[in-house]
């Protein structure tokens, strides 16, 4: 008997650069697959489907019914394209009154809709949501630096009613980058390193405690973490989840896309490795019971163990108090992933934005630099970890193997290293 996976998926970016602002047509697909396990393997099939009906016998008759509902969806959004325009273009004047030289925009609108039926199960997934990122640029003496924010919202709705926090908060971003500059150089050496809360620095955890869990890499004996399960490489204070429904509704799902129920799944507990996330698969290579954590890119790939939602748990303090103790070091703002060695823990990262810490109190904006260093070393020299969580949603997602980006995101409160290794970007 085969399983069946029916999906829809629409798309639609609008665009602010520095020639003006694009609002681009919705891009749908949908399409089917089916998994039928054969003797000697898994046969996978997968069709496009051209139209909002599901052409008579291509598919079982109780899938097909089910799916009409999901193939013609109601509308993306309410609201006109008049009003998505004039919202964007107030938060670019918003930025250029602040003092901006230029702010670059992109809100993706994303509805998607899928089914699973199964011998034993049968589920129905609806995910919708808006992302907008913003990256506002500020020139000073013939140097240009920039800043990157994003948020997400159940759909674009909710962020045309929201538009005056989204203006403070671009107005704050482009203050912020004022009172920082000038530039000074990424310094060389260990030092101190804190992340604030909802920041992209949230990103490391997605690649170092993550990763590293994923079922399939764990099967295959490709991770540093595996042989440490059940023991301690961090302190107490340090927990790390991934749970795909606790992401405040923006991103959230309540089932995986083999219909398994999503679930927190804990990767350090009390700073002690925990659970790998799983698919059917590599549940049962590892002799697991499945958590929710097979996701598809689309109907044309089959599922991956991969993560949703990956949060570092709260403890106790708050940004300013994890940097009162710091003489000198960094508020690294925003990473992004340069290199990891899921076998050995090794990992390099890119230092998009920091600034100083002195004295406690923060000082300059750095120069580009790099922040590497080896996941047991690190984690273990977390020595702070605060109760101020925030989230932030990564609108490019996340690639694994030859498939595509899926969505995800992070919850951080202020997190502070003993110590890490940073260098300049050369």
């Amino acid at each position: 008997m085969a399983d069946w996976f029916l999906e829809r998926r629409e798309v639609r970016d609008s665009v602010h650069v520095r020639s003006g602002l694009r609002l681009q047509a919705p891009l749908t697909e949908k399409g089917w697959a089916s998994c039928r396990s054969l003797a000697g393997g898994v046969e996978w099939r997968w069709a496009d489907l051209p139209g909002d009906k599901v052409p008579p016998g291509e598919l079982p008759s109780e899938v097909a019914a089910r799916g009409e509902s999901l193939l013609a969806p109601p509308p993306l959004r309410s609201a006109p394209d008049e009003a998505v325009e004039a919202a964007l273009l107030h938060l670019v004047e918003t930025a250029r009154a602040a003092g901006a030289s230029h702010l670059e925009i992109l809100l993706r609108e994303v509805d998607r809709g899928a089914l699973f039926h199964g011998h034993d199960r049968q589920t129905e997934d609806r995910q919708r949501h808006a992302l907008l990122e913003f990256k506002a640029f500020h020139t000073e003496g013939g140097t240009s630096v920039d800043a990157w924010r994003c948020s997400a919202f159940p759909d674009t709705d909710q962020l045309l009613a929201d538009l005056p926090a989204l203006s403070a908060r671009v107005e704050a971003m482009v203050r912020a980058l004022r009172e920082s500059a000038p530039v000074q150089p990424c310094p060389t050496g260990a030092l101190p390193i804190v992340f604030p809360p909802g920041a992209a620095s949230a990103c490391f955890f997605h690649e170092v405690c993550g990763h590293p869990l994923e079922g399939d890499v764990v099967a295959r004996g490709g991770s540093y973490l595996a042989h440490r399960r059940g023991q301690r490489v961090a302190g107490e204070h340090v927990s790390v989840s991934d749970d795909p429904t606790d992401a405040h509704g923006a991103l959230t799902f309540a089932w995986d896309d083999e219909g398994h129920a999503a679930r927190p799944v804990p990767l350090l507990r009390g700073g002690i490795v925990g659970t790998p996330l799983v698919d059917t698969r590599s549940a049962a290579v590892l002799g697991l019971g499945c958590n929710g954590h097979g996701r598809r890119v689309s109907y044309r790939h089959p599922p991956l163990a991969r993560m949703g939602h990956t949060r570092v748990e709260p403890h106790q303090g708050r940004l300013e108090t994890l940097m009162a103790d710091v003489p000198h070091g960094l508020l690294v703002q925003h990473l992004t992933p340069r290199h990891m060695n899921l076998l050995s823990g090794d990992f390099s990262f890119y230092v998009v934005e920091a600034r100083e810490i002195r004295d406690g109190h923060l000082g300059r904006r750095v120069s580009p630099g790099i922040l590497r260093g080896n996941g047991l070393e690190a984690l273990a020299a977390i020595d702070a970890v605060g109760e101020d969580v925030s989230n932030l949603f990564a609108t490019r997602g996340c690639r694994k193997l030859d498939h595509g980006p899926l969505p995800v995101s992070f919850g951080q409160p202020s997190i502070r290293f003993r110590q890490l290794y940073v260098e300049p970007w050369r």
